[in-house]
This record gives structure tokens, sequence and C-alpha cells, in this order.
């Protein structure tokens, strides 16, 4: 049994969450990342990364099991600084539908569709942790109507995963952020702070919030 001290342990990666509406800046975000990054494409959006000499792209094929190639090509050699996931949103709907089409109900998910998709995302998500880099996921954004004790109804903010897999992802990440605008100067920054109306966290560094550049930035 190794015993580690705790006044001894150093910050060495990090695994985080950026989620927000369409348009919002994501992918812009994993291409400012400081260093050498692999974004893996679900959603095929990182053309607006084009002429980024920084930044390598894997196209996910039809098949969403070749993710599983791809992650024991990761393990094998990792020289990447990031490994990034654009988007898990995509990804969720795209494993429902391949495992539909394998399935026997003409296409249409059944139930082992969606167990086999629950298990096989936060495996995955499991294994980029794994990785000697840091690891970015995103997520498109989704309105949750939620009732609290007191019954008082209020719209939160979330990654849109179906709730389970938001909260084992959610759990898996240092850093979770919401992509927002400030109303005071119309810049978008990342919201760090849970509250009733976002789910985000900063286990590392406690901050409120960051800007774009500040992601990586050591405390």
């Amino acid at each position: 049994m190794q015993i580690l001290k705790a006044s001894e342990l150093a910050e060495e990666k990090l695994t985080a969450l950026i989620y927000g509406t369409p348009g919002m800046g994501k992918t812009t975000l994993l291409g400012r990342l400081p260093g050498r990054t692999l974004i893996i494409d679900i959603d095929k959006g990182t053309n607006v990364l084009m002429g980024n000499s920084n930044v390598d792209i894997v196209r996910l094929s039809d098949d969403v099991t070749e993710m599983n190639a791809i992650l024991k090509e990761l393990h094998g050699k990792c020289e990447y600084d990031n490994v990034c996931v654009d988007s898990l949103s995509e990804l969720e709907r795209r494993m429902l539908s391949y495992y539909g089409r394998i399935g026997k109900l003409d296409g249409v998910p059944d139930l082992q569709a969606y167990n086999r998709t629950d298990f096989k995302i936060i495996d995955w998500c499991r294994q980029f942790r794994a990785l000697p880099c840091n690891i970015f996921f995103t997520a498109w954004e989704v309105q949750k109507e939620i009732t609290a004790v007191t019954g008082e109804k209020y719209s939160q903010a979330r990654p849109m995963l179906r709730e389970k897999n938001t909260d084992n992802v959610c759990g898996l990440c240092d850093l979770v952020g919401q992509i927002t605008i400030s109303a005071k100067n119309g810049e978008r920054y990342i919201l760090l702070e849970n509250t009733m109306n976002a789910i985000a966290k900063d286990r590392l560094q406690k901050r409120k919030y960051c800007g774009f550049d500040e992601v990586l930035m050591k405390a």
C-alpha cells in the first residue's frame, strides 16, 4: 500500500468539463490551450480552428466503438499536453443511435442501448482521466427546472447529458465551468461557482470564475 502525504501533493494535471450553448466558444477555448492539443471531434465543430498549428484533430467515425482504439493508442503513447473530447453531448447521442442501429427495434434505442451508453461513456471518461495530460470535455447546455424542498421552482443550467451521466462526469472532473457573458462588458468568461442557476465547481483553486486564457492558470 502506497501512502501519500497530503502536504506533499502537487497539482499535476486537470480534468475539466466546459459547457455552454452553441456558439459560446467551447471549441475556440480548446484551441487556445497552451501546449500541444489533441481534439477528438465528435460534432465536427473544429473548422473554427483552421490554421491552428498547435492542434491535432481526430474525427470519430460513425462506429463510435472506434473510441476504444483511440484510447488504446493514447495510453500506449501520449505526446499531448491536452486531450479534448468535443462534445460529450453529441457523443452520448451518437452512441444511442449506434446501439439502436445494431439493436432489434429498427434503429430505436432499447433499454440495453441506454445501459450500454451510460456505462461506456463513464468508462471512457475514466480512461481519459487516467492519461498523463490535461483532459477537457465539452458539452452543450440545457436548462432544467428544479423544485427545492421548500416547493420553490427555479431553472438551473446543466451539461446536456442524461442526468446520472451528468452527475458522474461532473464528479470525475476537477473543474466544471459554464461559459457565460458578462453583463458589465459583454465579454465571455467561465463561471466556476456552483449556484442555484448553474452547475459549476473548481475544487483545486476554489475560483468563482476565470477567463478563457486562465483555465490552466496555477494557484
